[in-house]
């Protein structure tokens, strides 16, 4: 028992790990402060961990440096290191952080800042500590008390002050029960990773030591080779392990819901009578997307009208032909065969990760076209979208490969005799469909036939989207516009608002559309100065390097907790606003104030139906 517990405590007097440890005590501290979600206590332990990993990483990293010079002062050395890097953050950095290189610069040189501050600080303490000793055990026990008090006390003021962010922005601060939880789990998590790393560091040692006992040639010739093995073997292991997950994920899209076991009566949806893909083959998302097809009799008692059409729904799933060509053309025999391109509307999709097609939109256009609507959409995979980034070329590709065949279709019709085309895409189908506009402004929309878009929270990584609200050659601004709710579009003037044909719908607090990898080294515009940060984005946040990215990545996974029925407008929850959106963006703004309640209301109880019968499990029927 003596021996690890001698070789902990050799290991903390380190001065590079006494460096790294206090760094991410400090990140972990910072990152009890609040963002753009509220973060249940296991979630935050995550942030806290990512965050004492990344403070230790750089504090370590820097000292360690400066312990090979060839100096006799290395305080000094982290004394000019730290004035030099926060001079040049402050007088250099305002003048290049705009660029994607100067804020790598900027933010190298803050963190430099922050590792030679911290360092110079240990190793004040530690020298007070040490010429406590010379005079009795007791004042060098002393002093080392008092130097642990002052750093707990401060820790707990810096903590303090953290915590009274969450009040100044007008949320409820965790309590001390949760924030003591998460420190000590997210201690723990990044103490295991933190072993995992040096039992491989020691590993790789005594096996290269082994190798040149028995071999010959120098232990650090074997170091690349051994390091290259026992990290080969645990990414192995774990693409293994991930393998076997991903397939039970993804086995359950070829599983029958009892619910949504039969194919569909009606020859207007896919997998009904007559139809080119088979009801089995049309994944789980499938299946239920055209079971819940709106008859004309249901549009007809939501609007209290009568003469309205049965809606034509198209779908055709990832097994239901090998490649992308095969699907897409399955597609368009299936609009032919429902005469959906003799309909006055058609929606073309772009689904999520697991081919979900967000029923809402589609329903809420059903009811405002009176059923003179059809909707068409191709699967790409069958895994949920924060696992599917892979999948996004292949997603781009089809969609790309949909507009155009439907184009070429309409194009051996007069003008006159053809359907609006308009689009939707939700998260990663936003992301989708904008990419196959890549590079070609936003003057492509009219070269694929596309009248109107409504895309509800676009993935900061859509890279179309940041061309065209970047400005330049081929692209008319007037054209679309970003909405973060319907009050923002009706504030918006008439004559603005009646040339927009092209929607985001991008709530200013969703993370989704927020998140990105240069977070963890650039400060967004969204966390700017306080006046003039965008609504719902606290006042209190601050961006601090690596420590805003774990927040985020953190929040982008608990932005749409929803209760079926219970519609929101809050993070990336569009449900509430989607129904009016739909008849602006689509121009099927023919209804009443009351048929909208109306709509709204049915669309609210559907949702709980779809619930209900999802509820009722996977088992095959008999």
């Amino acid at each position: 028992m003596l021996n690890p517990v001698r070789a902990l405590f050799t290991f903390l007097a380190k001065p590079h790990v006494q460096t790294g440890l206090t760094l991410g005590a400090v990140a972990a501290i910072e990152s009890n402060q609040p963002s753009l979600m509220v973060r249940p206590r296991t979630d935050q332990a995550l942030v806290v961990a990512g965050s004492i990993a990344s403070g230790y990483v750089v504090g370590s990293g820097y000292a360690q440096v400066v312990e090979r010079l060839p100096v006799r002062s290395p305080m000094a050395i982290d004394a000019v290191a730290g004035a030099a890097a926060a001079a040049f953050v402050s007088t250099i950095g305002p003048k290049i952080e705009s660029s994607r290189p100067g804020a790598l610069a900027v933010t190298a040189a803050r963190l430099r800042s922050y590792a030679a501050t911290t360092a110079l600080a240990t190793s004040v303490l530690r020298r007070g500590v040490r010429a406590a000793g010379p005079y009795g055990r007791f004042a060098g026990s002393a002093a080392g008390v008092a130097a642990a008090a002052a750093l707990a006390g401060g820790a707990f003021l810096y903590l303090r002050n953290r915590l009274d962010r969450y009040e100044s922005g007008e949320r409820i601060p965790p309590d001390g029960s949760d924030v003591a939880w998460t420190l000590a789990i997210g201690a723990g998590v990044a103490t295991a990773v933190g072993g995992a790393v040096m039992a491989e560091r020691k590993a790789a040692n005594a096996s290269a030591s082994a190798l040149s006992r028995a071999i010959g040639g120098p232990a650090a010739a074997w170091m690349p080779l051994t390091h290259a093995v026992i990290g080969g073997s645990a990414v192995l292991a774990g693409k293994v392990g991930m393998g076997q997950l991903l397939g039970k994920i993804a086995a359950s899209n070829r599983s029958t819901e009892v619910r949504y076991s039969e194919a569909p009566t009606t020859s207007l949806v896919s997998g009904g009578p007559g139809s080119a893909v088979r009801f089995d083959e049309l994944g789980l998302q499938g299946r239920r997307f055209v079971s819940e097809a709106s008859p004309a009799g249901r549009i007809d008692e939501v609007l209290d009208e009568d003469g309205s059409k049965d809606a034509i729904r198209v779908y055709v799933g990832v097994e239901s032909a090998d490649t992308v060509e095969g699907r897409v053309a399955l597609a368009i025999e299936e609009l032919r065969r429902t005469g959906a391109l003799d309909r006055s509307l058609l929606i073309v999709g772009s689904p999520a990760g697991t081919g979900y097609f967000n029923y809402i939109p589609v329903e809420a256009a059903e009811y405002l076209s009176r059923g003179d609507i059809a909707s068409v959409a191709i699967q790409y995979g069958s895994l949920p979208s924060m696992l599917s980034a892979s999948k996004i070329p292949l997603a781009i590709e089809q969609h790309g490969a949909l507009l155009q065949a439907i184009n070429r279709e309409l194009d051996q019709r007069d003008p006159t005799d053809r359907p609006q085309v308009v689009l939707y895409g939700e998260s990663l189908g936003a992301q989708a469909s904008q990419g196959a506009f890549t590079g070609g402004g936003t003057v492509v929309l009219d070269d694929l036939g596309v009248n109107r878009a409504l895309w509800a929270g676009t993935p900061y990584e859509s890279q179309w989207r940041r061309e065209i609200f970047a400005g330049g050659p081929h692209i008319d601004s007037s054209i679309f516009a970003r909405f973060a709710s319907i009050d923002e579009y009706r504030d918006t003037p008439a004559d603005t608002r009646s040339v927009i044909r092209y929607f985001f719908l991008d709530h200013h607090e969703d993370p989704v559309t927020r998140f990105g990898l240069d977070l963890a080294y650039r400060r967004p515009a969204w966390l700017g100065p306080d006046d003039q940060r965008p609504p719902n984005v606290s006042p209190s946040q601050r961006w601090v390097p690596a420590v805003t990215f774990w927040q985020t990545a953190i929040d982008t996974k608990n932005a749409a907790t929803v209760i079926p029925g219970e519609f929101k407008a809050l993070g990336h929850d569009y449900r509430a606003d989607l129904a009016q959106f739909v008849s602006v963006a689509y121009g099927l703004t023919d209804v009443t104030d009351d048929q909208m309640a109306s709509i709204e209301a049915r669309l609210r109880r559907s949702e709980i139906e779809r619930a209900a019968k999802i509820a009722d499990g996977k088992e095959p029927v008999g």
